[in-house]
Formats: C-alpha cells, sequence, structure tokens
C-alpha cells in the first residue's frame, strides 16, 4: 500500500474531537505525529517566519467565566499571533516539502511569546501533515473521496500500489 493511502486513510471516531470553540473537528497533535511516524518516519520541520501583530485587550466583563474574563485583558503589541512552517518529508519515494501557517488562536491564553509561538508552531505542524494527506478527511467532511479511491487504486494494482 503507498504512503499516501496510509497518511489519507481516516482517523478511527475515537480519536477525533470536537473543538469546543464550535471550530469543528480535529485529532490531537499526537496523534498525526504518530501518524508520520508509523507511516514516514521521521519528517524535518523547520520554522520559517514569527509572525507578530496587534492583538487587542479585551474590556471586563462581571459575567465571564474566568478571572481573565472577569478582569479583562490589555492590548498585546508585537506579540507572536502565528508562525510560518516547512514540512519536509518522503512520501512513496518522492521529497515533498509543504509550508503552512499556524496561528495562536487566543493569544491572551498564553502567559508570554514562548507559549504563544509553541501554539502556533502546533497549529502550522498540524497543517502541514494535512497537506500530506493527515487528517483530510477531517477538512474535507462530506466531501472526501480520497481515502477510497487510492485504496481502490492499490488493490486493483495488487503490486502494494508501485507505480
Amino acid at each position: 500500500m503507498r504512503d499516501l493511502t496510509k497518511l489519507v486513510h481516516p482517523f478511527p471516531q475515537t480519536m477525533i474531537e470536537r473543538n469546543p470553540s464550535g471550530g469543528g473537528s480535529y485529532v490531537a497533535h499526537p496523534v498525526v505525529e504518530q501518524r508520520l511516524l508509523d507511516v514516514l518516519g521521521p519528517v524535518t520541520t523547520e520554522l520559517v517566519t514569527v509572525l507578530r501583530g496587534r492583538v487587542p485587550g479585551r474590556p471586563p466583563d462581571p459575567a465571564g467565566k474566568s478571572a481573565r474574563a472577569k478582569a479583562g485583558t490589555a492590548d498585546l503589541e508585537d506579540a507572536v499571533v502565528g508562525v510560518v512552517l516547512r514540512m519536509r518529508a518522503t512520501v512513496d519515494g518522492r521529497d515533498t516539502v509543504v509550508e503552512e501557517v499556524g496561528d495562536c488562536e487566543s493569544p491572551h491564553n498564553w502567559p508570554h511569546d514562548g507559549a504563544r509561538a509553541k501554539d502556533a508552531f502546533s497549529d502550522a505542524y498540524k497543517r502541514a501533515a494535512m497537506r500530506l494527506g493527515v487528517g483530510l478527511h477531517l477538512w474535507a467532511q462530506d466531501h472526501f473521496y480520497l481515502g477510497s479511491k487510492l485504496l481502490d487504486q492499490d488493490q486493483d494494482k495488487g503490486d502494494g500500489g508501485e507505480s
């Protein structure tokens, strides 16, 4: 079976999480990492760019659920808001390079730029893995067809999908 077929194979429902903010479904970073290691072995990543910007504060909300919401937050100037990551991997014998942007979804949730960069890096890593096929079914949702198509092709060839 081709690497690509293995990469795009949908995750079992037990590994899929619902985003509490309502932003759809996802698989956790360790699950993505396991899929990459299982199929490709270690991949190479490179932090290409750190993206900085202004994050507006939020006024106090006495009805807020957290102490931070009740107290409000200050503006963040020149804070890490995202990163660009480059991932290199060998997929089915072909050297592949993808770049993706990851963002720090809630910059005020993190105490410093290091934690914001880590959050953004994790997001970029999962997005780059998706460009290699990992978790693609979650992004495509009802329009996902590639997994079954590749599996059918591999089975039709009967030789492990080598071309």
